[in-house]
């Protein structure tokens, strides 16, 4: 009887999903699905350098307000590739490098052009000369200007130059050289600044052709010797502030035809100061559309500690020029960003390659994410408004 039992129960198992559930459609191959073509802005862009097989470097698009889920897609940017937003929201720009062997060979730069809502390319424009500068991921390696008119591109070789390119007409039409000058920030209308070896910034105006209409020098105001500012900044209202080494913040006014520096104050409260706390990391500020700047800061700051990360993030409302928050990590940060929407969710690349998200007004921590199993994030990238 029990075997008998057995084999009845084994059969009506066998029979249960045919008689009470209907077969799976068979999926369709190819099966892709498609974005919208405006990015909710809490999602950002993580820009995973690949450590582990550089010529893979890529940059994924994910959704941190979600519980789950939060994978929405990826594209190449090969060998420290440069990532860029168009300012009309219609376009995704990448610059990489490929070599014609992989990891040897003839070298190509290429600025890639893709679509928002395939993450496929649609164009690309070939770089000519291996110029593109390679190097630990930065903003400042490739920007458009505020116009829109122009992707303008840092090479270096070590000689530095920007690569300036008629983004509509899809080709490059001038290489401006910037001598002992590094990175692009964006100026006025239709220009930009670059931050030069000797402290000072150097501005250019460019023309419709991209060539250069006006050039200006400041005074040399980046004490590089003693108290030097970090080439990453956070932007509010036209104004760029710049932390320093030693826990000051720079105000550099971008929203004209030249660069112009603003009177720096103190990052670190007379009450902190004596347990020498000081900015830290790779990308180590962000903005967020409420006026607060955040700045990555660690405790016993020494000589070279710079990059070293931090325990903490603060906050501060840059009119009032004071901190308003500090928000403690749960684990080590290395890099840092804020997401564009109405109630700002903080990011954090910690020292474990995954991603702490943070309720930036309260620092309640909300989630930790990962990227994937081998990927090593070291920047990102909020989605801008109205794309």
């Amino acid at each position: 009887m029990k075997r008998k039992a057995l084999i009845g129960a084994l059969c009506a198992v066998a029979m249960w999903p045919a008689a009470g559930h209907a077969e799976l459609e068979i999926e369709e191959i190819p099966n892709v699905a498609t974005l919208p073509a405006d990015y909710p802005t809490d999602w950002i862009f993580v820009a995973d350098g690949n450590f582990n097989a550089m010529i893979d470097g890529k940059v994924i698009l994910m959704d941190i307000a979600s519980e789950n889920r939060n994978y929405k897609g990826s594209f190449g940017a090969a060998m420290f590739g440069a990532f860029l937003q168009s300012k009309d929201g219609k376009e995704l720009y990448v610059g990489e490098t490929f070599y014609s062997r992989g990891t040897y060979g003839e070298k190509t730069d290429v600025l890639v052009i893709l679509d928002k809502e395939n993450l496929a390319p649609v164009d690309e424009i070939i770089l000519p000369g291996a110029k593109r500068g390679q190097f630990m991921p930065q903003k400042g390696a490739m920007q458009q200007t505020n116009d829109g008119k122009f992707v303008l591109v840092f090479n270096f070789t070590p000689a530095a130059s920007v690569s300036v390119i008629d983004i509509a007409a899809r080709k490059i039409v001038n290489e401006i050289p910037t001598p002992g000058c590094s990175m692009i920030y964006p100026t006025g209308k239709r220009g930009f600044a670059t931050m030069c070896g000797n402290g000072t910034m150097l501005s250019l105006v460019l023309d419709d052709d991209g060539k250069v209409a006006e050039k200006s020098t400041t005074e040399s105001f980046n004490n590089i010797d003693d108290n030097a500012m970090f080439m990453k900044m956070g932007m509010i209202d036209g104004v760029a502030y710049f932390p320093t080494f030693l826990g000051d913040v720079v105000p550099v006014d971008l929203s004209g035809k030249a660069a112009k520096n603003l009177p720096a104050w103190s990052l670190i409260p007379e009450e902190d100061k004596a347990k020498n706390w000081r900015p830290g990391g790779w990308y180590l500020v962000a903005d967020d559309k409420n006026g607060h700047l955040y700045v990555l800061v660690h405790e016993d700051g020494v000589e070279g500690s710079h990059k070293n990360g931090g325990s903490e993030v603060w906050v501060y409302d840059v009119k009032k020029k004071k901190r308003v928050q500090r928000i403690k990590l749960d684990t080590w940060g290395i890099s840092i960003e804020v997401t564009n929407t109405k109630k700002p969710m903080l990011a954090v690349v910690n020292a474990e390659f995954k991603l702490d998200v943070y309720d930036a007004a309260s620092g309640k921590f909300i989630r930790n994410i990962s990227v994937n199993d081998a990927g090593t994030p070291f920047i990102m990238y909020a989605v801008e408004e109205n794309q």
